[in-house]
């Protein structure tokens, strides 16, 4: 029963249909799928590049420098039980599309309240909403593209990897949008991380758009053939 279920939601193929390692490849290559991935991978990364200069964004706050550590602290706690939350909530409804949309417009709102203004609470506030945003939006986009695309494993991984591969690119250039010379308020690296978030919302419709004509495609094939397939594309 274990193994029939494993077929069945991997759109009743087995892991024998999978081909050699390099077919994997070449089939993810030429899915835009992976492509769409890749590009909401990239863009999530962006959302998150303040983590790596968050010491320095808490430094602009006036806090001494024992209070300026501790408090970032507090925003990843808050962060780990939101992103529990919403997993559970995705994997409950089967649904990622609002789910990422959803956590990665709490960062947006976040980032427009660190460039806006200079009150420390308020720019606290905003760090938590930073920190509870790309982080399970992006554990949610790995999900979802492992769903859409079970099987074969070679295609499955070699989208994963290319995805990954894509993403690192942002670290090329996202540390030179938070420079010394726009403290406090870090107005382009808010601006480049309000510019992820954008990308990702459009890459969110792009991809529930396409899973929805493909899922369209499979129950006019049903209809024509008489044959039942449960398998649908996750949205």
């Amino acid at each position: 029963m274990a193994q029939y279920r494993a077929d069945v939601s991997a759109g009743g193929r087995s892991e024998e249909d999978e081909g050699g390692m390099w077919d994997g490849v070449a089939q993810a290559a030429k899915d835009p799928i992976t492509w769409m991935f890749a590009g909401m991978h990239f863009s999530l990364i962006i959302a998150q590049s303040f983590k790596d200069f968050l010491p320095s964004i808490m430094d602009t706050f006036g806090f001494s420098k024992v209070v300026t550590y501790l408090v970032q602290a507090p925003p990843f706690i808050v962060a780990y039980f939101v992103t529990l939350a919403i997993s559970w909530s995705s994997g409950r409804r089967l649904e990622h599309c609002w789910h990422i949309i959803g956590s990665i417009l709490v960062c947006l709102v976040g980032a427009v309240i660190m460039i806006s203004t200079l009150n420390p609470a308020a720019r606290y506030f905003s760090v938590f909403l930073l920190c509870s945003g790309p982080f399970v939006g992006l554990n949610i986009q790995i999900s979802w593209e492992t769903t859409m695309v079970p099987r074969p494993r070679t295609k499955r991984a070699a989208l994963i990897a290319i995805a990954n591969c894509v993403s690192s690119v942002s670290h090329w250039f996202s540390p030179y949008f938070f420079l010394r010379n726009q403290e406090p308020r870090y107005a382009l690296g808010g601006g480049v991380i309000i510019a992820g978030c954008a990308i990702t919302v459009g890459s969110c419709f792009l991809l529930k758009w396409w899973a929805v004509k493909k899922n369209k495609a499979l129950e006019m094939e049903e209809e024509r053939t008489g044959e039942v397939n449960p398998w649908r594309f996750a949205t």
